[in-house]
């Protein structure tokens, strides 16, 4: 059921990655191709610490690793069911993690790279969820629509509205006045999710939306989350199978929510032809098509900026990255037309 009272979520103040506690940046470069895992119970790790979790219709092979484009370079796979039922879970644990955080930082960031598909009848859904405790709530989530390519927010939510409808797990439109928005398809998009541990505050965030809404205590466990999962769904009505993509799955604990680096989010994305050569050794050449470049930010995966500066408004720019040292970098170009974030790799 669709519900329409969300929240803007406005000017939070400036970002900071100071105090923030990394728990994992996944982008799968250094994984084999091929089966995550060898058991479909979620109870034996696989490739990465994660596990796989299937029912009737899953095999080892639903979940893979697969070599994407040179820019994504290895990415997670999930192949979903081609019947109305079924539902396969891809999840990594963080209970220790989160339980032997600094005091103060209870909110849960999630960022992660999903590519939107192309066209399909399919009726499945490709997610991403946080479940709490005990692993009976999902406290906050993200469902692309690989059919329609409509994101939804997920939350376990009170309606308050007299008992005409309980207090569950509701899916949110996240375009103002509730409309929905559709993702452009074929592409890869980063998207957000936090879910703040006290308040119960839930915040998505991506191209075109920046909204929120605040929870409801789960009827077992507590807020604490247990365990971050990629999910594919089957559908209502589905009759064809589909694909999922999901990469650079980065997840931190924070005392502030500042998903996608940035307190203002511009919501229309630049056209760009190339960030070259990648890896890279010395400098890094980034060249756009139909827009100029006003900025660039280096930040390293804990989000720390490394390296920034103007390049007033060029169609190319160059940066040296020479002094950086080795491993895997995120570089913020903004725009005329909008903001992107690319992932390099400094040799």
């Amino acid at each position: 059921m669709k519900k329409s009272l969300l929240y803007l979520c406005t000017a939070l103040g400036a970002f900071s990655f100071a105090n923030a506690q990394e728990f994992f940046y996944d982008n799968y470069n250094t994984l084999t191709v091929g089966n995550i895992g060898t058991n479909l119970a979620g109870t034996v790790l696989g490739q990465g610490g994660y596990y796989t979790y299937g029912g009737t219709g899953a095999t080892n092979a639903t979940f893979q690793v697969v070599s994407d484009t040179p820019t994504q370079g290895n990415v997670v796979q999930m192949t979903g069911s081609a019947t109305a039922t079924g539902t396969w879970y891809l999840f990594k644990d963080i209970t220790a993690g989160w339980a032997a955080r600094t005091t103060g930082n209870n909110i849960l960031n999630v960022e992660f790279d999903i590519f939107t598909g192309g066209a399909t009848t399919s009726k499945n859904t490709a997610r991403v969820y946080i479940f709490n405790s005990d692993g009976s709530t999902v406290l906050g989530g993200l469902s692309l629509n690989l059919e329609t390519k409509a994101i939804s927010g997920i939350a376990y939510y009170d309606p308050n509205n007299g008992g005409v409808n309980p207090i569950g797990t509701y899916s949110f439109n996240l375009g103002a006045s509730n409309a929905v928005i559709n993702l452009t398809a074929s592409s890869w998009v980063r998207l957000g999710l936090s879910y703040d541990t006290v308040t119960k505050d839930v915040v998505w965030k991506g191209p075109g939306f920046w909204v929120g809404v605040t929870g409801a205590t789960p009827a077992t466990g507590t807020t604490a989350p247990s365990e971050i999962d990629y999910l594919h769904t089957a559908g209502t009505g589905n009759t064809v199978s589909a694909t999922s993509k999901f990469d650079n799955l980065m997840v931190r604990a924070n005392a502030t929510e500042n998903l996608l680096g940035n307190s203002s989010f511009n919501t229309t994305k630049a056209v760009f032809s190339i960030v070259y050569p990648n890896p890279v050794t010395d400098f890094a050449s980034i060249s756009l098509v139909d827009t100029t470049i006003n900025a660039i930010t280096v930040m390293d995966i804990n989000g720390r900026i490394v390296k920034s500066g103007n390049s007033n408004e060029l169609a190319t720019a160059k940066i040296d990255l020479s002094d950086l040292t080795a491993g895997i970098y995120l570089m913020k170009i903004e725009t005329d037309n909008g903001v992107s974030t690319e992932k390099i790799i400094k040799k």
